[in-house]
């Protein structure tokens, strides 16, 4: 509800959720949906370790395990920019 039309060339971000890896499966396979979270030119999020040491990210079809601190907040900026970009871990 709310959320436009995706299109490959519209400059926006889908956020989507999974509950599990399984879940990803179920959704490529097109017999359960993913849970739309939101649209965005731009977003950044904080996320908490706690119980988790790590949390699985994907962007672009690049997957990746991102680290978590059970203390201390973890930062994740995504941004268009108008060359080509890579990503980089806080401590480069």
């Amino acid at each position: 509800k709310g959320f436009v039309e995706a299109h490959s060339d519209d400059g926006l971000i889908e956020i989507f959720g999974l509950k599990e890896g399984w879940h990803a499966s179920f959704v490529m396979a097109e017999l359960i949906k993913a849970k739309h979270i939101a649209q965005a030119a731009a977003i950044k999020f904080e996320m908490r370790g706690g119980e988790w040491d790590r949390a699985y990210v994907q962007m672009d079809g690049e997957p990746w395990k991102q680290p978590l601190i059970q203390d201390q907040s973890t930062i994740v900026e995504i941004n268009k920019v108008p060359y080509h970009s890579r990503m980089i871990n806080g401590d480069s």
